[in-house]
């Protein structure tokens, strides 16, 4: 399964609890594009993420939030725990993925048997709010602009076979829906970025030449200039 639920459950459970989340979790193909679930429907059970790349949107009337990235080893559709039993966000492919569902029933039995791996999925879940809940504080687009970069970086690293080069470069209508801002605000961004020599760009790829400056543009220090504002 990979990633943090079977870190836990290897640490955390005995070999017959292993097993039976083994047995009874099913496996899914979903094509790149495809909805893995929609905010809104009743809650099923969470999945893993064993190959392939997910974004976990927001929808309202007017426009889609980017929340954040899965990828490999990353577990999706807990948050759609408890409450009223809703997912209260949707998760979509970007690429053809396989994951594994684990039926809510099969958790809560896990769940209900095992103590310490509910505290230490219960302090996991915890952080992830945390971070997701934390104050975003107002900030030139620029550096907006290369968070969601930098963002994209830490969830899915570069390419293998092109060390530089996002492995999954984001749409620029993503982007923006990062950011906060407009399509032709990111352009104009990647284009000053690309100027001064901190990406690449390469057709719809992203290269960082300078991932300390893209850091520092995309997490200033308080205090800290942050550069012209692109509007």
């Amino acid at each position: 399964m990979g990633g943090k639920l079977d870190s836990f459950l290897t640490q955390y459970c005995s070999t017959e609890w292993q097993e039976f989340v083994n047995f009874h979790k099913v496996k899914l193909l979903v094509k790149a594009n495809d909805t893995i679930f929609e905010e809104g429907d009743k809650t099923q059970g969470l999945f893993i993420v064993n190959s392939g790349k997910v974004k976990i949107v927001s929808r309202d009337t007017e426009r889609e939030t980017l929340i954040r990235l899965a990828s490999s080893g990353d577990i999706v559709g807990h948050r759609g725990f408890g409450g009223d039993w809703t997912y209260p966000i949707s998760a979509i492919a970007l690429v053809d993925c396989t994951l594994s569902f684990i039926p809510i029933a099969i958790f809560n039995k896990v769940a209900k048997a095992n103590s310490e791996f509910t505290y230490q999925l219960m302090m996991f879940f915890a952080e992830e709010l945390r971070i997701s809940e934390r104050k975003i504080k107002p900030s030139p687009v620029l550096n907006r602009v290369a968070m969601a970069i930098y963002f994209t970086y830490i969830a899915f690293g570069f390419k293998e076979d092109d060390p530089g080069v996002l492995s999954f470069t984001l749409s620029r209508k993503d982007m923006a829906n990062k950011a906060g801002t407009t399509y032709e605000t990111v352009i104009r961004v990647l284009a000053e970025l690309n100027k001064n020599a901190v990406i690449r760009l390469e057709g719809k790829n992203i290269r960082i030449l300078d991932l300390p400056s893209l850091q520092k543009i995309a997490q200033p220090r308080v205090g800290e200039p942050t550069g012209e504002e692109v509007v």
